[in-house]
């Protein structure tokens, strides 16, 4: 069973996606904030991560640098799951080594499944 670690502060969207990951068979864990990431997902030991890039504590895009910057935790697949759909956000988090950006608005939890479902069978 493939893990997936959610990083997502929006209390109705996270337990959405928890809701359907769990459904589709993935084993779960859910962070509502950037705070000390790098030592949970260290723990828990996932094969990929949904990160939101609005986030108290600290922005996503830190939360990014800091997963990236870590042996342990830096060739995590990363699927940005955001709001922000500027061009300077898509560049940074594409240089840092994302699988993909989804801007919510855009896709449905359907379509955000089907892509972790690709990424994990890469």
């Amino acid at each position: 069973m493939s893990k997936i670690f959610v990083i997502e502060d929006d209390n109705i969207l996270s337990k959405a996606i928890i809701e359907v990951l769990t459904s589709e068979g993935f084993e779960t864990e859910l962070a509502q904030s950037g705070g000390g990431i790098p030592p949970k997902l260290k723990d828990f030991k996932p094969d990929l991560i949904l990160l939101d890039l609005l986030l108290p504590e600290k922005p996503g895009e830190v939360v990014l640098k800091e997963i990236r910057q870590d042996e342990e935790t830096k060739d995590i697949p990363v699927l940005v799951i955001t709001v922000k759909a500027g061009l300077d956000s898509v560049e940074e988090c594409n240089a840092l080594g994302i699988s993909g950006y989804f801007i919510k608005s855009h896709y449905t939890l359907a379509q955000i499944v089907e892509e972790v479902k690709k990424v994990l069978e890469k």
